[in-house]
């Protein structure tokens, strides 16, 4: 349980730094930039002392990463700019899980307890109840790119789900072929870190690959992006960026494929799915965002499902 609640606590200030280079980049270039030094610090590390491109489970890795990272990401980034971090999170992270679970459970038959099942429940029902906007507001953001925000968030879910089935499928592969424990609670933990690492740099090449097709495509049609602050220093660019690079793609997916390696999707994603809750005393401290007694309320429920989950 360790390595999903860092993965918990490390994209929820990736989705802080994440909101701030949409603001200072746009979209297509926030996304690029900041997973193409993902991808150079990751390949470095897996290359050196991880297993760089070899292992059975290369080709289910690439896949993920094109599901997970590529479209996944996109829906992502273009959500944030249209509907907002809080959101844009609520739909990925919380659609990730039922999408995890039902495609993991038709694909390689796996299957949870009744009480991990309601403390799952639990999770997304207090994450819903603590990010849902105010009635009032839904008047006024059915306007406009809402629709679009939804659909991309939609998109991110299902990417953030599946990408998480596929690299289950990818360690399975791994074990078939002698290269990981068959008991996943053997596994020592400097080795899932260097596995996690190579496991994530093999998922970013796929999501490289679908990320730079689309931007071109975007770039050379023109496409219309959220206006870009052009007034901040290129040092305080490049610092977002960095920050959403080391805690996203490069020790946040450590952290995550760690946790894949030895707990079933379906466990790691509620706890995942706890980072909209995390996110809320970041933005009260750094945008001045004060949750609403519902989103306290709402968090508590969410933790204290993560917690007889992790007791369990």
């Amino acid at each position: 349980m360790l390595p999903a609640f860092l993965t918990t606590f490390l994209w929820s200030i990736c989705v802080v730094a994440a909101r701030r280079s949409v603001d200072q980049l746009g979209e297509d270039r926030a996304n690029l930039y900041r997973i193409l030094l993902a991808t150079g610090l990751l390949g470095a590390m897996a290359h050196t002392f991880g297993g760089g491109l070899g292992g059975a489970g290369l080709w289910f890795f690439f896949l993920s990463g094109i599901v997970g990272f590529g479209f996944g990401d996109i829906g992502a980034y273009n959500a944030l700019s249209r509907i907002g971090s809080r959101l844009t999170i609520l739909i990925a992270q919380c659609g990730a899980v039922p999408v995890a679970g039902f495609a993991e459970w038709m694909w390689m038959g796996t299957t949870i307890s009744l009480w991990q099942l309601m403390c799952v429940v639990i999770i997304v029902l207090g994450i819903v109840v603590a990010l849902m906007p105010e009635r009032a507001r839904w008047a006024t953001i059915r306007e406009g790119p809402f629709l679009a925000g939804i659909a991309f968030g939609v998109l991110a879910a299902l990417g953030q789900g599946l990408g998480a089935v596929l690299s289950r499928r990818a360690y399975e592969m791994a074990r078939a072929a002698g290269e990981l424990a068959t008991d996943p609670t053997t596994i020592e933990t400097s080795t899932a870190i260097w596995l996690g690492a190579t496991a994530g740099y093999q998922r970013l090449l796929g999501g490289v690959l679908i990320i730079v097709i689309f931007t071109a495509v975007r770039w050379r049609s023109q496409s219309i992006q959220v206006p870009i602050r052009k007034t901040d220093p290129v040092s305080h660019k490049a610092a977002f960026v960095g920050i959403n690079a080391l805690t996203g793609p490069v020790l946040g997916i450590i952290c995550f494929q760690w946790a894949l390696s030895t707990t079933p999707s379906v466990i790691v994603q509620p706890i995942i799915a706890l980072t909209p809750i995390v996110v809320i005393p970041l933005a009260a401290w750094l945008e001045r965002d004060r949750p609403t007694m519902r989103s306290v309320a709402g968090g508590a429920l969410a933790v204290l499902g993560a917690l007889l989950l992790a007791v369990n």
